[in-house]
């Protein structure tokens, strides 16, 4: 394991916490929205416009606050959009209260909360490195992976289990105190906690330029570039896989919601097992590139077993282990480039990496559904595999652009100093 633990920072314990509070909110609010219009319509076009909602604001206001999260005090950026997030449940409540239920109402607070998780993202993966040692950083981005995809499994199961004996709006009581609580939490965090300034005659004049300016320096760095390049192919195969999880389960299981919850759980754990591990490598970027490697490249033995029906349990397996490689993949990325990327540029970058992430799940789970659904499940999971070997192969060749390298200079600031 890491001899570095981030938990030992006080300062990133302090975070720690407030993200647990915050996280289990998020995913306890999607549940419930998920599961209202489940009731109000027992449709699954509708449950699934309602997951298209949630994501689809991140495609532009995850981007846009890139450019904030370069310009802000990060730490009063987190307060401020948790103290949002707390507003807009409280506005929930009230509607959930006073107005009827209908399906207009829950897409709207669907595409709210969205909208504001969106804004949320470049701001928490910017202000990690704020808060941690280099030294720290692999264990840090390991263990907010952990809270991420444990919330994913716990958040649903609390907002089930309140359901069972207290209103919708109770359970958004409970949401909106946590964050509350995390907002309450990040007050105590230092104040120097915020992204270099700039001093006026560096700083461009609009925020298009920023963008632009964080576009032209992600894909002109080869490094950037590349762990862009393999989140983009690793949302083609593993998280298009897992977002066709429903489809896998009716072709080879019996299909029943029983098969579809133990293939979910298992990935589930698969990812916390990913973050764990992600959060007990240390500094050594080579090895961090070699688990890049092995993770792509056991993607692709994983998928062989899949080729063949199995039984839910075997087939469980392999999910949970598929699942995990992706987490070290996603995780693994992203601390390379929190390590390639200067202060003034990490949140356009991260948010650019966050952008194709979801953009690239999304678009591959069309992609490679439809490729299913006209030619055949064996056809797409040959594929998968196919790009999995070849990305290896790719990844081993290239993988030297990463080693050892120095931080490129931020070509909007020439200057650094502490921004009030």
């Amino acid at each position: 394991m890491s001899n570095t633990s981030a938990l030992l920072n006080s300062q990133f314990r302090i975070y720690f916490i407030a993200s647990c509070f915050a996280t289990l909110a998020v995913w306890m609010i999607r549940f419930l929205l998920a599961w209202l219009i489940w009731q109000q319509t027992t449709s699954f076009f509708w449950v699934g416009v309602a997951s298209t909602s949630l994501l689809l604001p991140s495609l532009i206001i995850t981007p846009i606050f890139g450019v904030i999260s370069d310009r802000i005090n990060l730490r009063r950026g987190m307060i401020y959009w948790l103290a949002c997030q707390a507003t807009v449940t409280l506005l929930a409540i009230g509607l959930l209260r006073f107005s009827p239920l209908s399906l207009a109402l829950l897409l709207t607070l669907t595409f709210a909360f969205g909208a504001i998780a969106a804004a949320g993202s470049p701001l928490r993966l910017a202000l990690i490195p704020r808060l941690v040692s280099p030294d720290e950083l692999s264990n840090a981005v390991g263990l907010g992976a952990m809270v991420f995809n444990s919330s994913r499994i716990v958040a649903p199961a609390i907002a089930a289990g309140c359901l069972t004996f207290m209103s919708p709006s109770g359970v958004l009581v409970l949401a909106g105190l946590a964050f509350l609580t995390a907002a309450l939490l990040n007050l105590l965090l230092d104040e120097h906690a915020s992204p270099a300034g700039r001093t006026a005659s560096s700083r461009p004049a609009n925020g298009w330029q920023e963008f632009t300016a964080g576009v032209r320096f992600s894909w002109s760095d080869p490094a950037i570039r590349l762990l862009c390049t393999l989140t983009l192919i690793n949302s083609q195969v593993a998280r298009s896989l897992m977002e066709l999880l429903p489809a896998l389960s009716g072709l080879f299981t019996a299909g029943t919601a029983t098969d579809l919850a133990t293939l979910t759980a298992f990935a589930g754990a698969g990812s916390i097992l990913g973050g764990w591990y992600m959060s007990t490598l240390g500094r050594d970027t080579r090895r961090l590139v070699r688990v890049l490697i092995g993770a792509m490249f056991f993607t692709a033995l994983a998928i062989v077993p899949l080729l063949f029906r199995l039984s839910i349990w075997p087939m469980s397996v392999f999910i949970g282990l598929i699942s995990l490689l992706m987490t070290l993949l996603g995780t693994g990325s992203q601390i390379l480039l929190q390590r390639q990327t200067v202060d003034g540029m990490r949140g356009r970058v991260l948010s650019l990496w966050i952008t194709l992430a979801i953009a690239g799940a999304a678009l591959g789970a069309l992609i490679m559904g439809a490729i299913a659904e006209f030619l055949g499940f064996p056809v797409m999971l040959s594929l998968m595999l196919l790009l999995s070997l070849l990305s290896t192969a790719w990844l081993s060749r290239r993988g030297s652009l990463i080693y050892d390298r120095a931080l490129p200079a931020d070509p909007l600031t020439t200057t650094l100093q502490p921004q009030p």
